[in-house]
């Protein structure tokens, strides 16, 4: 039909906007569009002239900030000599991926949804704003709000007498189209390590694991990792940074959903996608693509089932299916795949009678994205002067600089659990890691963390001479150990320069540290007993709640308000700056309520001005979370 040209344009750190994005695409075919989805820095500005609808999605991360992949084109929103009417032939709407619990909510779709409206487009439907804390997740207000939009989207552009949109659980032409790739010999599974070439962005490198340690008891039940990398590439990051790392389907799993999926073909035979991708691996195989490309393991989304259902021939099933895929019935859905943590392989398994066609396969399972994981480690760790003894933090040999390692920490807790349909869960990406040796290698990127320290705006630069409190409970605490090292690398500098014999000391830093029990999961203790002592309580100081050590149970807001007069004296007095780090939910607004608490109690403030107080600290970056 002519006329109904629609651009969707999506942002993502992880991919899970992306995925977002496909599925509102697929929903907008539906009612005869044809859409275009690009991601924003790969959309070229000028094409905005010709762009006369639009939807733009997008999440929040660390401050408010736009994605790393939203920089350029927000860049190019924000220039000055803009007209306000350079966009008043085009009609908008935006939706947005964000966290309740940080307090710049969906900041970035704000901001860009605000500078669409000054550059003169029109709004044709309401912005929408999904919270992960909501008790159905994204989906919460993405179901509604997209069942909004179409109806909108219909009384702009009403369909042709005798035309009606497309039924949910039809199914659309696929977007891909497999075959087999008869012109290259089959490969055999054992030779796979030497024959895969692994696609490399732009700025990955290849991490070499030189330890995977387990830090906590094997008698508890969590299983925490400190892991440690080398690599030949300089590493460039700072406190609060990420990598983030691909993982893998380990072999057991991939000869299940070979089993369940039954496609009839051999799964180490070649295969041809088109269109092609530069993101596979090669030799592409059916083995490889579960292997390194499908998330097999993840929870399905609502347009999975859309697919099941066309690809089934027994009634019963079909109809289940069809169900799913009604946003009427969306409390089912999540009762029956996020509550549970249900997969994509045991819905296949429980409905056994659909037979999935290979052309649909990487349509219709999401891809494995990267997770993220917060850097332990400081940039100079490893390779300035040892500032501890090697019994506490171990350092890297001493090589000349051609030779040099450049290594890297990361703690990360091993996701396993029992779900309410009492099956065993593990996450993807830390089982993968949980089963890294010594030698073993793998690709990575670094992102920019949410904590602002690598930012280049004077107010995130951190003076020796600025007081800082570290509120890290749990591998939370993983970013403080880099700042905890960073800073008092540079203490180590300071006093050596001269500084100590002038009077003059560093501020100090302030840890705030919770977990279970000290000898369950106290993670680096001996690294913060050993600098209190080098260092004294003047420089640096950690403040414990082992939260079972007790009877009543103790959490880090319990220790702040204790502490309540040197946590005034360091931020209200002395203009320090405070980091927050761990996970979401109940932590950080407990944190905010301790802090809000001290600032009546001992700065002597109204209710009101505290919490104006604290507001004005994150305006002017003193105040910095970053929570998952």
């Amino acid at each position: 039909m002519e006329g109904r040209n629609i651009t969707l344009l999506y942002a993502s750190e992880t991919g899970t906007t992306e995925d977002y994005a496909e599925e509102l695409g697929r929903t907008l075919e539906r009612l005869y569009f044809k859409v275009r989805i690009v991601e924003m820095d790969l959309f070229e500005p000028k094409r905005l002239l010709s762009t006369t609808l639009a939807i733009f999605m997008c999440p929040t991360t660390g401050q408010g900030d736009v994605p790393e992949n939203m920089q350029k084109f927000w860049r190019f929103l924000l220039r000055k000599k803009l007209s306000s009417s350079l966009l008043s032939h085009m009609k908008f709407s935006t939706f947005g991926l964000g966290d309740s619990t940080y307090p710049k909510f969906n900041w970035a779709v704000k901001k860009l949804h605000k500078r669409l409206l000054q550059l003169g487009a029109q709004e044709f439907y309401i912005r929408g704003e999904g919270d992960v804390q909501h008790e159905e997740g994204t989906d919460g207000a993405l179901i509604p709000w997209v069942s909004g939009l179409t109806s909108r989207l219909l009384e702009l552009f009403p369909l042709p007498d005798g035309i009606s949109p497309i039924p949910d659980h039809q199914l659309l032409p696929p977007k891909f189209r497999v075959s087999i790739d008869t012109s290259k010999p089959v490969y055999p599974d054992e030779t796979y390590s030497e024959n895969l070439t692994l696609p490399r962005g732009p700025t990955s490198f290849k991490l070499t694991v030189s330890k995977n340690d387990r830090l906590t008891p094997v008698t508890h039940f969590q299983d925490t990792r400190l892991l440690s990398f080398t690599s030949q590439t300089p590493l460039s990051h700072s406190p609060g940074d990420a990598i983030s790392i691909l993982a893998t389907n380990p072999p057991e799993v991939v000869s299940e959903a070979l089993e369940i999926l039954n496609l009839g073909i051999s799964p180490d035979q070649p295969l041809l996608i088109t269109p092609s991708s530069t993101t596979f691996i090669t030799p592409l195989t059916l083995r490889t693509l579960l292997t390194h490309h499908l998330d097999i393991t993840a929870i399905p989304r609502r347009s999975f089932f859309t697919f099941c259902a066309a690809f089934t021939d027994d009634e019963t099933h079909k109809e289940r299916l069809i169900d799913f895929t009604n946003p009427l019935y969306a409390e089912e859905l999540f009762d029956y795949t996020t509550r549970p943590r249900r997969s994509i392989l045991e819905v296949l398994q429980e409905f056994g009678s659909v037979k999935v066609p290979i052309g649909y396969l990487v349509e219709m399972i999401p891809k494995i994205k990267g997770r993220l994981f917060s850097i332990a480690s400081a940039a100079e760790q490893y390779s300035s002067p040892t500032i501890l003894p090697p019994s506490t933090s171990e350092q890297l040999p001493e090589r000349d600089v051609e030779g040099k390692e450049y290594q890297l920490d990361l703690l990360i807790a091993i996701v396993k659990y029992r779900t309410v349909i009492k099956r065993i869960r593990r996450g993807m990406c830390t089982r993968y890691i949980s089963s890294l040796t010594p030698g073993n290698t793998l690709n990575a990127t670094i992102t920019k963390g949410g904590l602002g320290t690598s930012s280049s705006s004077t107010s995130h630069k951190i003076h020796h001479s600025t007081p800082v409190i570290l509120i890290g409970p749990g591998t939370g605490v993983a970013p403080m150990r880099a700042m905890v090292w960073e800073r008092m690398i540079g203490v180590s500098k300071y006093v050596s320069e001269g500084n100590g014999k002038a009077g003059l000391r560093p501020a100090k830093t302030l840890l705030f540290f919770g977990c279970r029990g000290k000898d369950l999961d106290y993670y680096f203790g001996n690294e913060w007993d050993e600098f209190g002592k080098k260092f004294g309580n003047e420089v640096f100081e950690v403040k414990t709640a082992f939260s079972r050590d007790q009877e009543r149970k103790r959490y880090v807001q319990h220790v702040i308000k204790e502490e309540k007069m040197q946590v005034w004296r360091l931020v209200g007095e002395m203009g320090g700056v405070v980091y927050v780090c761990g996970s979401s939910g109940r932590m950080p607004q407990a944190v905010r309520e301790a802090l809000i608490e001290v600032f009546v109690e001992v700065g002597g403030k109204e209710r009101e001005d505290a919490e104006a107080y604290l507001l004005g600290m994150e305006g002017e970056g003193r105040y910095r979370q970053e929570t998952w």
